[in-house]
């Protein structure tokens, strides 16, 4: 499938009429800065952070109020995925939405969350804003959490 056709997808499937797919997926790359020639190309073609920026794209596109983004940036390399961390932010900050990202990387949640939930073993071990966390750990599990922290 093409960019394009990646995008839509699920507007197509919630039955959209093409031009507004098309008009959705175009209003998307503009808020990424990247210009439509990329819609008739194939994921392939791209780097793995302009495949990464398509996916987001994709769980953009049909402007649910909220997205779930399961280790969105688990396969990139740091530099990248910094400055994709940034997009998404930029992009929560100027849509509105809410978007619950799982992770592993405790920086990635400190960087990117409003509130960030604590699970070990199916359990919740603490809720609160990075802040909080980063100067109340629940517990002996959260404080090892947060001493592998690479800042």
């Amino acid at each position: 499938m093409t960019i394009q056709q990646n995008i839509s997808l699920i507007p197509k499937l919630l039955k959209w009429p093409e031009e507004k797919r098309r008009k959705r997926a175009k209003e998307l790359l503009q808020l990424v800065n990247m210009s439509e020639e990329y819609l008739n190309r194939y994921p392939h073609e791209l780097s793995g952070g302009q495949q990464q920026r398509f996916g987001v794209l994709r769980a953009l596109a049909a402007d649910q109020p909220l997205i779930l983004m399961d280790e969105p940036f688990g396969a990139l390399d740091p530099i990248t995925r910094d400055a994709l961390q940034d997009e998404i932010k930029k992009l929560q900050q100027t849509l509105g939405k809410t978007i619950i990202f799982v992770t592993h990387d405790i920086d990635e949640a400190i960087k990117l969350a409003d509130k960030i939930v604590i699970m070990r073993e199916g359990q919740l071990v603490q809720v609160g804003t990075p802040d909080e966390i980063l100067r109340n750990p629940a517990n002996d599990f959260v404080e090892d959490l947060l001493e592998k922290k690479t800042d």
